[in-house]
């Protein structure tokens, strides 16, 4: 199944441009899947720097997401967010944005948060009590 959140598309966007689907690439001898920097993340092993080295696929999965996130809540887009990935000095970071952008179909200058669907529309919800706290969709279901 393909992603279709704009997270789980970057993830998979960096990740494959980061040689995760390559057998015996550093992302996959290291379960890291975003070739991420040691930084102290949960689980993972390293020097300050140097390539993390996570005890699990799962682990560096989660840290791929994490850091996403992380700058997707600082505001960033596309483009901010693989800059920041992969830097002038140790990448050819234009063509790396050109394949992220290609691969994923978002737009490189949007905010990313701005590209998130709602995960629950609050708009829906009617308080039909508010001295008893409790709350109603419109259609009317309890």
């Amino acid at each position: 199944m393909k992603p279709r959140h704009p997270v789980e598309l970057l993830a998979c966007a960096i990740a494959c441009q980061e040689g995760w689907f390559v057998p015996g690439t550093v992302p996959v001898t290291h379960n890291n899947p975003g070739d991420l920097k040691y930084a102290g993340q949960r689980g993972a092993t390293g020097n300050t720097g140097a390539i993390a080295s996570f005890a699990s696929v799962p682990l560096g999965i989660t840290a791929l997401f994490r850091q996403i996130w992380l700058q997707a809540s600082m505001g960033q887009t596309v483009r901010q967010i693989i800059e920041a990935w992969a830097p002038v000095t140790e990448n050819d970071t234009e063509k790396y944005v050109e394949n992220v952008l290609a691969w994923t179909g978002l737009p490189g200058d949007v905010v990313v948060l701005e590209l998130l669907p709602p995960l629950v529309d609050l708009r829906t919800f009617v308080n039909t009590d508010p001295d008893a706290g409790r709350m109603e969709y419109e259609t009317g279901v309890k």
